[in-house]
């Protein structure tokens, strides 16, 4: 059998450099892109907080003018009944002239490290983060 015939028959699949090469180049983009795509989730989670605070900061201005200072509480409040699906709210602390409410994502300890909570001061409309992974709220603050 000639060697030209026994050449053409091995090359009919992958060297094993060829296939390391391509589990190589998956691996690279897959490093930049699980990261990447964590971060635009979790964005998407804290529109939820922005969200809830934009109707909360708007209900507690209406209860203001109604009765002359601002809730106690958010159930005195006009909101609409939507359960939160990533962070628990805290009873709002309210001053005479003022109010705050912390919003907490995660649980402790924070298995998945997206642990983190969202303080708002109203009227103003100031916010802060803080928590086990701060910098990740932070980064997304308006």
């Amino acid at each position: 059998m000639p060697i030209k015939k026994i050449v053409e028959r091995r090359r009919k699949g992958f060297t094993l450099i060829e296939l390391l090469v391509v589990v190589l180049i998956i691996g690279i983009l897959a490093a930049i892109a699980v990261p990447q795509y964590f971060r635009v989730v979790e964005e998407g989670r804290f529109a939820e907080a922005l969200a809830y605070l934009a109707t909360l900061k708007g209900s507690q201005e209406r209860y203001l003018i109604k009765r002359g200072s601002y809730a106690t509480n958010v159930t005195l409040l006009d909101l609409p009944t939507v359960p939160f699906g990533h962070f628990t709210a805290a009873a709002p602390n309210v001053g005479a002239t003022s109010w705050d409410i912390t919003l907490t994502r995660g649980v402790s300890p924070c298995p998945g490290g997206s642990c983190y909570t969202v303080s708002y001061s109203g009227p103003t409309g100031s916010m802060a983060c803080g928590g086990a992974n701060a910098t990740l709220c932070t980064s997304m603050l308006p």
